[in-house]
C-alpha cells in the first residue's frame, strides 16, 4: 500500500450544485444560485453534491405538512442526508434544498430587491442547514445570518455595510 501523497491531504473540498424546478413558470437564476451555494461549499469545506429544487407554494406546503406538521407553505426546506448518499457517476449527495419561488416573488413585491437575489438567499440558507447551521436560538440565528450574508457578499449578491 502506497502512502498518501501530500497533495491528497491538501485537496480542496469540491461541491457540485444541481438546480432543478418543479414549476413551469418563472425564470430560475441557476448561475446566481449555483455561484452562491458554491461559496458556502468552499467556506464550509463541503464535498459532494447538493440538489436545489425550486418549487411553488402548493408543493412547499405539502412538504412542510408532511415533514414539519405545519399546514402552510414556507420559504425554504433543507433535507440533509445522515451520511453522503452515493449516486452513480456523481459526487455523493449531501442533501436537498427546496426553495419556494412564490415566496421569492412575494418578497420581491413587498421588500424590493430581485426574485433572483431572494432565491439565491434561500439556496444559501438551505445549504447552511446542510452544513450544520441552525437558527432556533438567538445565538444560532445571529451566527447563521452572518454566514448567510458573508457568502452572499462573496458571490456578489449582497453589499456588506461596515
Amino acid at each position: 500500500m502506497r502512502p498518501a501523497r501530500k497533495t491528497d491531504a491538501r485537496r480542496k473540498a469540491r461541491l457540485t450544485v444541481k438546480i432543478e424546478r418543479s414549476l413551469k413558470q418563472g425564470r430560475i437564476p441557476r448561475k446566481l444560485m449555483v455561484a452562491a451555494v458554491e461559496q458556502v461549499g468552499q467556506g464550509e469545506k463541503l464535498s459532494g453534491s447538493i440538489r436545489i429544487i425550486v418549487v411553488g407554494d402548493f408543493f412547499m406546503r405539502d412538504l412542510n405538512r408532511k415533514f414539519r406538521m405545519k399546514d402552510k407553505p414556507t420559504d425554504v426546506l433543507a433535507f440533509p442526508l445522515g451520511k453522503p448518499f452515493p449516486s452513480a457517476g456523481a459526487s455523493p449527495l449531501i442533501g436537498e434544498v427546496y426553495c419556494n419561488y412564490d415566496h421569492a416573488r412575494r418578497w420581491h413585491r413587498e421588500h424590493g430587491g430581485t426574485i433572483a437575489a431572494e432565491l439565491s438567499r434561500l439556496a444559501v440558507h438551505g445549504a447552511l442547514h446542510l452544513a450544520g447551521y441552525d437558527h432556533h436560538r438567538p445565538g444560532e440565528r445571529k451566527q447563521m445570518t452572518a454566514a448567510e450574508n458573508r457568502y452572499l457578499c462573496d458571490a456578489g449578491l449582497l453589499e456588506m455595510r461596515t
